[in-house]
């Protein structure tokens, strides 16, 4: 086989990978192969089965090696190989040296325990076919004096040789481990790069103290073997973002949202790109504020060629054309993370890590300009005429991406009733319903039927306002009724909801262009959102006190214990709805049957 014809042992039984490059490749081989008459790299196990094992990934890089001196001779460039998606950042050299020093002197403890590698590698049944061998030691004795002897040889020698090659800065003596430490850590392997210059070079320094090390152990000095860096350095990331989505487990707790799960995943992913899976314990507040002042750094409506690419590599690109991501945003990506390792830290899994404390605090994140913050404003009179003024609501226009219906009556509910847009997009029939005590009909924003709201305090029943019945709601459901709609049904049949953490996504799209090309209202700050300040702004004009108005729209205020229009009865809240003065842009409208004719099965 031909894998095999690339094994070899030394004479203490520990198998090596060594191909011959040809004649022709060696000026083109990249890095320290270049020159060199083989590719050699120690596979550190005498144990045949894992020997063949490693030689596997060890070919694979070979072959790799030989490629990118095969287009090189014909002058073509390095082949393209595109980075991981969710590939680790680089290690840091210390992280790099102090875990191969702890690798290096635990290996060299196993073999001082394990005794003579005799025993291994052949049995006591084969020793007896030759009666003048040397008597093996027992297993529990440690090694033999001949197998002491010639370890130290072996540790003097390749002492030696990886102090002669750090003093002339040669890391092709160590290459293979380079290229071992780095696929463990799932970082990425470029062998022309400065971060894999660093590497190895790290790895250098380790292997030259690692022997000096172990040469003292030779003359009978204590040497203990380090515990691996990561031991008592809490969880690495990707299992405190697992912990922090599963919540405490306690019934009644908290579980994070579907949006915030979204970002959760896009901050947890970033950081993975920029730092690794790293754990928290390592998590210093420098490397949290690095990260934060390249997060910063990235831009916004990119293109998919470029929205696909890992962070680093993406910040290597021109990105002058794009907008930079708002300081905000950023602050929600390092709020977010922060909660994450508060959960790791409250739970306990930070309890061994000395002196830690939270990487993403106030010194990590983005001072935000407050007077350039762009908040949501709400629609002025002339705002309000130019999009009720539009086709949708004069014509009867009812364009694909606007859903149907859901394109007259979403923006008219937000005005006259304050709801979100996900809290309208989700709506069922069964949810626009009269009560049997008050007569009052009224909207039912809650979270049956697998709908979600905000936060606790949006769960309530807000009356329809009677312009909204004048202009036709009522009848347009009674339609839909009449059309075979179930109360389960959606109450916007023709409104394609997307994931659940933004339910009428595509829609917010369309109705984002309606006000832009439709509207011509310009003012970024002017969204669907808008509607819900303008009806804020409507109820302190009719002088509803906060608290109602509060009740209404969902809004947490006033200190006050609520629960479904913080005990508001349907009737009072009806009252005083009806004291909210419609505005003039839609006392016009009206709503016929005829325009959901053709969408009734």
């Amino acid at each position: 086989m031909a894998l095999m014809s690339y094994l070899i042992r030394d004479r203490n039984g520990t198998y090596y990978f060594r191909r011959i490059i040809p004649q022709a490749l060696r000026p083109f081989m990249p890095g320290d192969w270049k020159g060199k008459g083989a590719w050699t790299k120690s596979l550190r196990t005498k144990d045949p089965a894992a020997a063949k094992k490693a030689a596997v990934r060890c070919l694979a890089d070979c072959v790799e090696d030989f490629e990118t001196a095969e287009r090189a001779a014909r002058g073509e460039p390095p082949p393209l190989r595109p980075p991981h998606r969710f590939a680790a950042a680089m290690p840091q050299p210390e992280e790099i040296e102090a875990e191969e020093l702890a690798r290096l002197l635990a290996e060299d403890e196993a073999e001082r325990l394990d005794g003579d590698a005799r025993r291994q590698l052949q049995t006591a049944e084969e020793r007896a076919q030759w009666p003048d061998l040397l008597e093996v030691p027992a297993p529990d004795s440690g090694m033999a004096d001949d197998h002491h002897h010639a370890y130290g040889l072996e540790a003097e020698e390749l002492s030696l040789e990886f102090r002669e090659a750090q003093s002339k800065g040669n890391i092709q003596i160590v290459d293979g481990a380079v290229r071992d430490y780095l696929r463990r850590k799932q970082a990425p392997i470029v062998p022309n790069s400065e971060d894999y210059r660093r590497a190895a070079l790290a790895v250098l320094r380790a292997h030259v103290r690692a022997y000096d090390l172990i040469l003292g152990r030779q003359r009978g000095d204590a040497v203990p073997t380090p515990p691996p860096p990561s031991a008592n350095r809490g969880p690495k990331l990707s299992d405190a973002f697992e912990a922090w989505k599963a919540g405490s487990g306690a019934r009644g707790s908290k579980k994070p949202a579907a949006k915030t799960l979204l970002e959760a995943g896009r901050a947890v992913r970033l950081l993975t790109e920029w730092h690794g899976d790293i754990r928290l314990g390592d998590l210093t507040r420098e490397k949290g504020r690095e990260f934060s002042l390249n997060l910063a750094r990235l831009p916004t409506h990119l293109p998919d060629t470029l929205r696909r690419l890992p962070m680093r590599e993406l910040l290597r690109r021109d990105l002058k054309a794009y907008p930079t991501v708002h300081a905000s945003t950023v602050n929600k990506s390092l709020n977010i993370l922060s909660a994450i390792v508060s959960h790791a830290d409250a739970t306990g899994k930070l309890d061994a890590v000395p002196n830690f404390r939270n990487p993403f605090g106030k010194g990590v994140k983005q001072v935000v300009d407050e007077r350039a913050e762009e908040s949501r404003e709400p629609f002025t009179k002339a705002d309000l005429t130019a999009i009720f003024s539009t086709g949708v609501f004069r014509a009867g226009a009812r364009p694909l991406g606007g859903g149907g219906e859901a394109a007259f009556w979403l923006p008219l509910m937000a005005l006259l009733s304050g709801g979100r847009q996900g809290e309208l997009a989700q709506l069922r029939v069964a949810d626009l319903a009269q009560d049997p005590e008050s007569g009052v009909w009224f909207l039912d924003i809650g979270v049956t039927g697998g709908r979600r709201v905000k936060t606790a305090s949006s769960l309530r029943r807000v009356p329809v306002h009677p312009e909204l019945e004048r202009i036709g709601l009522l009848r347009y459901r009674q339609a839909l009724v009449d059309g075979g709609a179930t109360p389960g049904d959606s109450l916007w049949p023709d409104l394609k909801l997307g994931r659940t953490a933004q339910p009428a996504g595509a829609w917010s799209k369309w109705f984002t262009r309606l006000l832009r090309e439709g509207a011509g209202i310009e003012d970024r700050r002017k969204v669907f959102h808008s509607f819900r300040h303008t009806f804020k702004r409507l109820a302190r004009d009719a002088r509803i006190s906060e608290e109602m108005h509060d009740a209404l729209t969902g809004h947490t205020g006033g200190g006050v214990g609520r629960e479904y229009g913080s005990g508001f009865g349907l009737k009072v809240l009806a009252q005083e709805l009806a004291r909210i003065e419609a505005p003039d842009a839609v006392r016009g409208l009206r709503w016929h049957v005829r325009e959901i004719s053709r969408h009734l099965p």
